[in-house]
């Protein structure tokens, strides 16, 4: 989902991708596909890239953008959890950036695809992981854009009954690698920086989210104080390139 600026040496390392079939879980705007092709091209692999998403609605601009680059790239809308058009033990490398903690808003969910993906998986084959730390585990402060802009999100969401993102910590997905049978599992954190222009895009979708339909809030005023939360802080982001978000990159192979 977003981009990978300071982190993205340790993403490349060891991770070689010429002759590899890669599966990337979750294209969402394309951000991490764009990367993939850049560094096929850049290295001049021959690769071919599957990018997996339950939204399609940038497939089309992604493959513009893409076209001349980069025509190894099949895009699929489907569910992580149930890749039925993937083959057992046909992928080299599966790379997911920001996507377990959207599948995860639904409780277990992401150990179902961490399952799909250990299956789709050829034997040695690499896994890598990008999510960011849990509002929980993590001092706001040091973070303030990111502390502010997730907990308007989840607030937003929990009062008009969606579901919402659930981040993983480190140690968690850690343990439930190991218990799947993955294999030299291994992480590194990262103070990454995340686009804002990207950032506010998803803060004003929550806003409209509350703002259409059935009130079924009921309440007026606390309409009212998240729309102008949001209002100010999306100001607030427009003037800034990026900010910190306190993240992590996990490694593991089958």
């Amino acid at each position: 989902m977003y981009q990978i600026y300071t982190a993205d040496q340790y993403l490349w390392e060891g991770l070689n991708l010429d002759g590899k079939t890669v599966l990337e879980g979750g294209t969402s705007w394309g951000n991490t596909t764009r990367r993939i092709a850049e560094k096929v091209k850049e290295h001049q692999w021959k690769t071919k890239l599957i990018s997996v998403d339950i939204d399609d609605s940038h497939f089309d601009e992604i493959k513009e953008k893409l076209s001349e680059s980069f025509d190894a790239l099949d895009l699929r809308k489907g569910d992580l959890s149930k890749l039925d058009f993937i083959e057992d033990n046909s992928i080299d490398a599966i790379i997911c950036n920001y996507t377990l903690s959207s599948v995860n808003q639904f409780p277990l969910r992401a150990v179902t695809v961490l399952k799909e993906f250990h299956r789709a998986l050829k034997p040695g084959g690499q896994l890598v992981i990008m999510e960011e730390i849990p509002l929980w585990a993590v001092e706001h402060r040091d973070y303030p854009y990111w502390s502010q802009r997730l907990r308007v999100i989840k607030s937003i969401s929990i009062l008009k009954a969606m579901a919402h993102f659930n981040e993983i910590h480190p140690n968690d997905l850690e343990e439930t690698l190991k218990t799947l049978n993955y294999q030299e599992v291994q992480y590194q954190e990262f103070k990454e920086a995340i686009d804002s222009s990207l950032a506010t895009k998803f803060l004003d979708k929550r806003k409209q989210t509350l703002l259409k339909g059935y009130n079924d809030i009921d309440n007026d005023h606390l309409t009212k104080g998240f729309v102008e939360m949001t209002e100010k802080l999306v100001k607030e982001l427009e003037q800034e390139k990026s900010f910190s978000a306190p993240a992590y990159i996990m490694k593991a192979s089958k």
